[in-house]
C-alpha cells in the first residue's frame, strides 16, 4: 500500500501520471484512494521529493562501522550542486556528492529558468554587453547592501555557466534568446535579451499545470550534469540518502574533510574542499520559529513548496564552527493571495485586475490592480488569510480568451483554452478551492461567508463601476468591470504560500564561506539557497534563485579545483 506523507508539495506529478486516477487533492496535499489504487508504484517513482512511501517496504540499511573515503571535492546537495561537481571533475578532480534525499534535484527541480545578462548567444545576436550596467542596477535596487563582488560573480558567472553548458549539450533544442530591445530591467531579468526556457521538456509531461514541479530549466540542468558524468566517465560518486553533518578542520582552520551520515552510520571523507549546496531551511519548523516566528502566525497553514530535505543543514554545520547566520540576511519568500498549490491557470486568471477580491467576511479588502506583489503584504491581515476572486462565468471566459491569444503565453495556449476543465476538476476536490453558483447569495453560502455582506459589497462595487470611480480603493477606471446581474458566478480561492526560506551562509565573490568576522574558511564554498548572497530580509531577491544557484555552483567548482591545484591535499 502506498501513502503520500505530509512532505507533499503539491507539484501535481503523481496526480498527472496515475493510470487509475486514484489520486486527488485533499486539503493542501494529494492523497491516494486505496479503493482505486492497484499498487503499481508509478506514483512513488515519479515523486521527486520521495514523499510517497510503500508502506509494505520494511527494508532498512543494516548498521555499519564508520566508512572512510577520500576525495578532492565533496559537494553536499545534488541540485545546482551538481554543476560544481561536474566542473571540478572535468578538471580532473575526484568528487563525492552527498544527497540527503532519495531523489536528486532538490528545489532546483522546481526552478523554471535562469537569466544571464550576456552570453555568446547575445554576442552572436549583436546585443550589447550590459553586464556592468546590470551590476550597478542590482546594487542600486538593494541599497548597496549586497557585496559588489558577489553581484559581479552572479552576473558574469551565469553567462560563463551558460556558455559552458552549451559545450555539454545542444542548448538550441530547449532555449530561445528573445530580443527585449534596449538594455533595461525586466523584473529579475536585466539586459536586451531574455534566455527563455519555454516548455517543460522532461518529467511531469502529462501535467497540465505549469506552476511547479520538475521538467523546466532546473531539471534540464540536473539531467545535463548527470548525462555529462556518464558520457565523459567523470570521477564523480553520488550517494543518496546521505547527509553531510560535521565539517572537519585542520589545526590552521582549513577544511580537511567532512563527516556524513546514512541510515547505517557515519562516513568520514578526507577532502581539502567542501561545497555546501544544502538548500535553505523552508522545511525546518525549528529554524523558522527561531529566525522568522511570524511565519506561524495566522489561522491558515501556509503552503510550503520547499523540498523535505530543506532543513538548513549548512547552518547547522557552520554553527558547530561558531559561525552564526545574520538574521537580516535570511529571507522567507511569501506570496498571496495565490491559487497555489492548485491550478496555476486559474491563479493567473484570478489575479487579473478586473476581478473582485473578497475576504471571508464578504468584504473587498484591496485594490485588485496591485497584483500579487502589491497584495502580499496585506493578505496576512485578512480573516484566515484567504481571498476569493469573484466574477461572472462570462468574464472568466473573456479572461481565458485574453490569455490564450496573448503571444507571450503561446506555449501555454492550450491551458487557457481549456480553463473550464480546471474548474470542473477542482470542483470535484473534497475541499473545493473553486466554487460555482447561479446567484451571489448561493456563492456566499458555499464559501461560508455572510450572504448579506457579499451582496452589499457587490452592489457597492457595481456602483463604483457604473460611475467610473472606485471610492474605496482607487482602482483605475479601465479595470472597473461590474459583476453581471445574472450568473453563473465563479469564486477562486487565493491563499498564502512560501516557495522557500533562504540564506544562512555568507560568501565572498569567490563563493568562499565567511566567518562572522569576515574572514573566509579555506576550502569551504557556498552555493544557492544555502547562502545569504542575494537575500535581504523582507525583500525578493533581485537576482533569481536559479540564476544565483548555477552561477555560484559553477564558480565554486572552478575555485575548488584551483584551490586543490594550488596545494590543497587530501
Amino acid at each position: 500500500m502506498f501513502k503520500i506523507n505530509d512532505n507533499c508539495v503539491g507539484c501535481h506529478n503523481c496526480y498527472s501520471e496515475c493510470p487509475m486516477q486514484a489520486i486527488d487533492f485533499v486539503g493542501n496535499k494529494y492523497e491516494i484512494d486505496n479503493d482505486k489504487c492497484v499498487e503499481c508504484g508509478l506514483c512513488a517513482k515519479v515523486c521527486h521529493t520521495a514523499s510517497i512511501i510503500d508502506m509494505d517496504d520494511t527494508s532498512k540499511m543494516p548498521p555499519h562501522d564508520k566508512i572512510y573515503k577520500e576525495a578532492d571535492v565533496v559537494v553536499c546537495g545534488a541540485g545546482t550542486g551538481l554543476v560544481g561537481a561536474v566542473y571540478a571533475a572535468m578538471q580532473g578532480k575526484k568528487v563525492i556528492v552527498l544527497e540527503k534525499s532519495k531523489r536528486l534535484g532538490g528545489n532546483t527541480d522546481y526552478a523554471h529558468a535562469f537569466f544571464p545578462v550576456y552570453t555568446n548567444w547575445h554576442k552572436e545576436a549583436g546585443m550589447v554587453d550590459a553586464r556592468e550596467d546590470a551590476i550597478k542596477h542590482y546594487l542600486k535596487a538593494t541599497d548597496n547592501i549586497l557585496d559588489p563582488d558577489v553581484v559581479r560573480t552572479a552576473v558574469y558567472g551565469t553567462g560563463e555557466f551558460f556558455d559552458w553548458l552549451c559545450t555539454l549539450t545542444d542548448c538550441h533544442k530547449v532555449y530561445n534568446l528573445v530580443n527585449l530591445g534596449d538594455a533595461d530591467a525586466h523584473g529579475p531579468i536585466y539586459g536586451p535579451g531574455l534566455l527563455d526556457f519555454p516548455n517543460r521538456i522532461v518529467d511531469n509531461l502529462n501535467c497540465r499545470d505549469d506552476a511547479i514541479g520538475p521538467g523546466w530549466g532546473g531539471t534540464f540542468v540536473k539531467y545535463t550534469m548527470l548525462e555529462t558524468i556518464e558520457k565523459l566517465g567523470l570521477n564523480v560518486e553520488i550517494y543518496t540518502e546521505t547527509a553531510g553533518r560535521h565539517l572537519l578542520l585542520d589545526d590552521s582552520g582549513k577544511i580537511k574533510g567532512i563527516i556524513a551520515e546514512d541510515e547505517g552510520g557515519e562516513i568520514e571523507i578526507k577532502a581539502p574542499t567542501v561545497i555546501l549546496a544544502t538548500g535553505g531551511f523552508g522545511k525546518s519548523d525549528e529554524k523558522i520559529k527561531e529566525f522568522k516566528p511570524w511565519f506561524f502566525e495566522g489561522e491558515s497553514k501556509i503552503h510550503r513548496f520547499s523540498v523535505p530535505t530543506d532543513t538548513g543543514d549548512g547552518i547547522d554545520m557552520l554553527r558547530e564552527l561558531g559561525v552564526e547566520p545574520i538574521p537580516e540576511r535570511l529571507c522567507v519568500s511569501m506570496f498571496g493571495p495565490k491559487h497555489h498549490p492548485f491550478s496555476n491557470t486559474l491563479a493567473d486568471m484570478a489575479l487579473e485586475p478586473e476581478m473582485l477580491q473578497i475576504n471571508m467576511n464578504g468584504k473587498r479588502w484591496v485594490n485588485e490592480q496591485g497584483h500579487l506583489f502589491g497584495m502580499t503584504p496585506l493578505i496576512k491581515d485578512q480573516p484566515k488569510e484567504i481571498s476569493w476572486a469573484i466574477q461572472s462565468r462570462d468574464f472568466y471566459a473573456e479572461v481565458g480568451e485574453r490569455f490564450a491569444n496573448n503571444p507571450a503565453f503561446a506555449s501555454k495556449k492550450y491551458l487557457y483554452e481549456g480553463w473550464e476543465n480546471e474548474f470542473k476538476e477542482e470542483a470535484a476536490y473534497p475541499i473545493p478551492p473553486v466554487f460555482e453558483a447561479d446567484t451571489i447569495e448561493e456563492l456566499a453560502e458555499k464559501i461560508g461567508m455572510p450572504k448579506d455582506a457579499l451582496v452589499n459589497t457587490v452592489k457597492e462595487y457595481n456602483e463604483f463601476c457604473k460611475n467610473g470611480e472606485d471610492k474605496e480603493f482607487g482602482k483605475e477606471k479601465q479595470f472597473l468591470v461590474p459583476i453581471a446581474e445574472k450568473g453563473p458566478y465563479y469564486a477562486v480561492k487565493g491563499q498564502r504560500f512560501s516557495e522557500a526560506c533562504m540564506g544562512g551562509l555568507m560568501v565572498d565573490g569567490k563563493c568562499r564561506v565567511l566567518r562572522n568576522d569576515g574572514s573566509y574558511i579555506p576550502g569551504l564554498y557556498g552555493v544557492g539557497d544555502a547562502t545569504s548572497a542575494m537575500h535581504i530580509d523582507g525583500r525578493l531577491a533581485v537576482i533569481s534563485e536559479l540564476t544565483w544557484g548555477v552561477a555560484s555552483s559553477y564558480t565554486s567548482g572552478k575555485n575548488a579545483a584551483e584551490y586543490v591545484n594550488e596545494g590543497g591535499e587530501r
